[in-house]
């Protein structure tokens, strides 16, 4: 088993899981080289459409009357959360109103499910947006909500391959036989700056003096030269002022908003971080936590344990349902083992790992060991998740499939480079499969 790329191992992506020779190229050249589109909970495809085909007036809704419609979302270049903005200013809704069931890819042209009440259908129809399109609406009983769907087809061309297309096609057949390791990728970190784990460690210990240093010092060779000299002047120097906001680019509000507060009341670094939304902030606690899942999957690799096959101590979990951790899952014994191999080979359940939290379990098995020598490594335990007071940092953990199954992969050479096409139930990401094809630097594959 090959050894990671050395910009993603402080991630706990330590291996590869295959030992085939890396293809190289890019992802995301144009937005037409990667197509997202979501299968829905029941198994529809929600597909693609040639733009010149899809009108968005005078549409016909299906089904009856209901307090909701459901429609399809086809978009490019844009992010679900700003459709959902767009959308909910746009039919003058709070944003909540409109839902949707997972987030897709900025860059990149994606298709999905979204809703909004019905009394909203006259002025869908009537919206012309750049870049996004809405059609076929149906009357549902409830609105779309997250994790309600299967997973997402996805259809990619890779360009400026560094090997012949012979050896990238059978590159795809090894990535495509191979369990791969189920990592949380490097774009949960952060790639132009990657901190949003480390400031989330800081949260879960509530040192929330090195969270707010840790989210204002640290520097990426991404940014202006004068914005890097001023997190290494704050790195330095603690004491913010007016001015130095100034550089501070306007989509980093939350980190405006820091520096505002400290301003006004140097020191009260707890009291600055409550003015970061709560999203912000859970969102690097959920960083964290994925950060120990990676290690501690790279540790059960290093132990020489299947990722597939569960053993005593194990967990499973049923495929294509939701899991907080709390809920359905099978803990396999001794006596229990024969009949759990074959749930797994029937593909009923996957063996998961934990995403750390403070309901994860700790039964009798050598994964509660490595997980406890983990906690004890990053001098935390699983209570530190638990905070009443704090609740974007209060965290349950979970559990999370250990490996990726792509037996539908498909490859073909075309003149641009290489295309692939594969479903992934949800929960697993495109450019984790696409970093054991390629092997190369992730800026690649943003």
């Amino acid at each position: 088993m090959q050894v990671g790329h050395p910009f993603e191992k402080p991630f706990g992506m330590e291996f590869y899981s295959t030992d085939s020779i890396g293809i190289g190229g890019k992802l995301k050249t144009r937005y037409e080289d990667f197509l997202v589109e979501e299968i829905a909970s029941d198994g529809r495809l929600i597909g693609f459409k040639e733009w010149q085909e899809v009108t968005s007036r005078n549409a016909v809704v299906e089904g009856q009357k209901s307090r909701f419609v459901t429609f399809t979302v086809q978009k490019m270049g844009i992010s679900t959360m700003d459709v959902s903005t767009i959308l909910a200013s746009s039919l003058k809704l709070p944003r909540n109103l409109v839902t949707y069931a997972g987030l897709k890819d900025k860059r990149a042209i994606t298709v999905q499910l979204m809703s909004a009440p019905s009394r909203t259908i006259a002025g869908l129809m009537e919206l012309d947006l750049t870049r996004i399109v809405i059609r076929d609406y149906s009357y549902t009983r409830h609105p779309i909500q997250i994790g309600d769907l299967w997973g997402n087809k996805f259809t990619i061309l890779l360009r400026d391959l560094e090997i012949e297309p012979d050896i990238a096609l059978r590159a795809a057949e090894i990535v495509r036989e191979t369990p791969l390791l189920n990592y949380f990728g490097v774009q949960r970190f952060g790639l132009n700056r990657p901190n949003t784990h480390l400031a989330g460690k800081f949260l879960v210990k509530r040192d929330f003096e090195n969270a707010v240093r840790t989210m204002l010092c640290t520097e990426s060779a991404f940014e202006t030269e004068e914005l890097r000299d001023i997190r290494l002047r704050l790195t330095e120097d603690f004491t913010p002022n007016e001015k130095m906001i100034e550089s501070f680019p306007k989509d980093l509000s939350y980190e405006r908003k820091i520096l505002h507060e400290l301003i006004k009341y140097p020191g009260e670094f707890e009291r600055a971080l409550q003015r970061v939304s709560p999203r912000i902030l859970t969102l690097m606690v959920h960083a964290y936590q994925s950060f120990l899942f990676n290690r501690l999957l790279s540790r059960r690799i290093e132990a020489g344990m299947s990722i597939v096959e569960p053993e005593p101590g194990d967990f499973l979990i049923e495929l294509d349902t939701t899991h907080s951790g709390r809920d359905s899952w099978l803990y396999v014994t001794e006596a229990s083992l024969e009949e759990r191999i074959a749930q797994v080979e029937r593909s009923e359940y996957g063996l998961a790992l934990p995403v750390p939290g403070y309901a994860t379990r700790l039964p009798p098995a050598s994964q509660t060991e490595a997980l406890k020598s983990l906690l004890i490594e990053e001098g935390i335990t699983l209570k530190d998740f638990r905070s009443p007071k704090m609740k974007s940092l209060d965290s349950p953990g979970g559990l999370h499939l250990a490996a990726i199954i792509i037996d539908d992969l498909v490859a073909s050479n075309t003149e641009e480079g290489l295309r692939v096409a594969f479903c992934l139930r949800k929960g697993s990401y495109a450019t984790v499969v696409l970093r054991e094809l390629m092997k190369n630097h992730p800026i690649n594959r943003v």
